[in-house]
């Protein structure tokens, strides 16, 4: 095979070590930067995810490993910062927690089982290019979904930050019991938490390329250690067992992955999409592609190595990838630095990290939430589109009002019916010439556009099918009506109809009757694709089986319908 072959293929399958094989020695030292900053806010990161997820802080480490390493060789984003993520950790909780029914050894081993599940189907979903599912969460499902994960991630603090034992498990009635023991905060668990929570923002707003996390759980547990009496009246996270996990399959059964799937399938429709757009935002500005499938089969590999490391599912964190981009990081090196940076605090610093006070680690994951409610995207939804912005509103309920698993199933659901509704009743139009614009537009846009006398233009944008067939033959058919002159042509521009179905082409054999008996003399289409016309013409529509005359341009129908009327 040549070398130029090899390489080719070595792109497809891993093209994130091509890139390492080509490495500059110029770009060390930005990806050593990026490395040590995006290390240090992995630490307290992972450990508050993992507390989020349900499981020991520790595991936060486990999961974190292989998937920096992995996506280093297999990933398309240069700067993708991979690993656990508030808003996966919270849909993964949602599905085990019932399953473990108390059993925290089957709750940990479930966790890294979901963690296999997720990276299987990812793997599958990539072999049969199923990228394009990257697409599926419409912008205002999207908003209103992080939002309300963003709501659920506040309301799941509620007792870390302030003391008070929560028993409820949804955003509403957390609030209400929070309001009716209110009584039971405790002030020097709720001071250390605000304190933390006033530093981290701050240092996101002034100083966005530290890693505000690590200092600001650094500070409260030197400060927890240093004041006399504080240790007692602060819970800390407590011992943090050395060394790194063991490699391993959880011990589960066949019947405990199939009671997996529908959690599974949330986390990678949820994290895929999530991965995709925060690699795209960074990959457009620096000028380089993001591959939708390979990032599909990236995130399955990833989640492979969590689970067999004892983890959790992973996906992508917005700041962990912002960050190296904007200290010139140029490559992945900066996975595989952050990935030895936590290693070497498992083996040297555990005894310190048992310190972290909780209500720390609370602060963290709040300041996550407050980063991902996304209130500029309402602005700008409300802005756009009122009916939009209701969408995410819905959506925003969906999470709040039930939970995480059911607000995925409530998003997806709104895209598709969101979807269905504009392909069922699409924007139609007359069209008319404007010469001076060199081309036929619609005349509501355009008054100076002038129809043709004896003969009209009807545009119609989406393609035809099942669902918006009789949509099309009642808008052809009120169009003739309401338009002043008596029509001996009739052209459809089928530009925007990319593709017919069955229901379709039994429609216009039926509207080509009924438009006989109105006394339109010639039905036309203008400007078909070539699978329109082998559809149109495979089933005998098309002269000279059939009616219908077929035209590369509007323009060249209307010249035929001159000439015709001169002869």
């Amino acid at each position: 095979m040549s070398t130029s072959r090899q390489r080719s293929r070595l792109r497809g399958l891993a093209p994130g070590l091509a890139v390492l094989r080509g490495y500059q020695r110029g770009w060390l030292r930005p990806d050593l930067v990026a490395g040590a900053t995006v290390g240090a806010m992995l630490i307290p990161q992972s450990m508050a995810y993992a507390e989020l997820a349900g499981m020991p802080p520790e595991y936060g480490f486990y999961a974190v490993l292989a998937p920096l390493v992995v996506y280093a060789l297999v990933g398309t984003s240069r700067h993708l910062g991979v690993g656990p993520e508030p808003g996966t950790a919270i849909l993964a909780a949602t599905g085990v927690g019932a399953m473990a029914a108390g059993d925290p050894a089957r709750y940990v081993a479930l966790m890294a089982a979901l963690a296999l599940v997720v990276g299987a189907i990812a793997i599958l979903g990539a072999a049969a290019r199923l990228g394009f599912v990257a697409s599926v969460l419409s912008k205002p499902v999207l908003v209103g979904y992080i939002t309300g994960v963003g709501l659920t991630l506040l309301s799941s603090q509620i007792a870390a930050f302030t003391g008070v034992a929560i028993e409820a498990d949804r955003f509403f009635p957390r609030v209400t019991e929070l309001v009716r023991e209110i009584g039971d905060v405790d002030p020097a668990t709720l001071v250390l938490g605000t304190a933390v929570l006033a530093l981290l923002l701050s240092l996101r707003r002034w100083a966005p390329t530290w890693p505000g996390a690590l200092i600001a759980v650094a500070l409260a547990t030197a400060l927890v250690w240093l004041v006399p009496g504080a240790g007692p009246m602060v819970p800390v996270v407590g011992a943090i067992p050395e060394g790194l996990p063991t490699p391993g399959l959880p011990d589960v059964g066949w019947a405990d992955l199939v009671g997996l799937l529908p959690v599974a399938v949330g986390i990678v429709l949820v994290g895929f999409t999530d991965n995709v757009l925060t690699g795209r935002s960074v990959a457009d500005r620096l000028g380089y592609r993001v591959e939708p499938n390979q990032e599909l089969l990236a995130l399955g590999l990833t989640n492979l190595g969590s689970g067999l490391s004892q983890g959790f599912p992973v996906s992508s964190s917005a700041s962990r990838t912002a960050v190296p981009a904007s200290l010139g990081s140029r490559t992945q090196v900066v996975s595989l630095v952050a990935a030895g940076l936590v290693i070497a605090t498992l083996a040297l610093l555990s005894p310190v990290l048992g310190e972290i006070p909780r209500t720390a680690l609370a602060a963290v994951i709040v300041s996550a939430a407050i980063a991902i409610l996304d209130v500029p995207g309402y602005r700008a939804l409300w802005r756009a589109s009122r009916q939009e912005a209701l969408l995410a509103l819905v959506a925003t309920l969906g999470v709040i009002a039930f939970d995480v698993l059911v607000g995925v199933v409530v998003a997806v659901s709104l895209s598709i019916v969101v979807a269905l509704g504009r392909i069922a009743r699409p924007h139609d139009a007359i069209l008319g010439d404007a010469p001076d614009l060199d081309g036929w537009v619609e005349v509501d846009a355009h008054p100076e556009a002038t129809p043709e006398p004896g003969l009209l233009v009807y545009r119609f944008d989406a393609p035809l099918f099942f669902l918006n067939a009789d949509r099309f033959a009642a808008r052809v058919l009120d169009v003739l009506e309401v338009n002043p002159g008596a029509e001996e042509w009739l052209v459809l521009d089928f530009e925007g109809v990319g593709a017919l179905d069955a229901t379709a082409l039994d429609m216009l054999t039926t509207l080509l009757e009924r438009l006989g008996g109105l006394g339109i003399e010639v039905v036309a289409v203008a400007r078909a694709n070539d699978d329109v016309v082998r559809r149109l013409r495979r089933v005998d529509l098309l002269e000279p089986q059939g009616q219908l005359r077929d035209f590369a341009t509007i323009n060249a129908a209307v010249r035929a319908f001159r000439q015709r009327q001169r002869e």
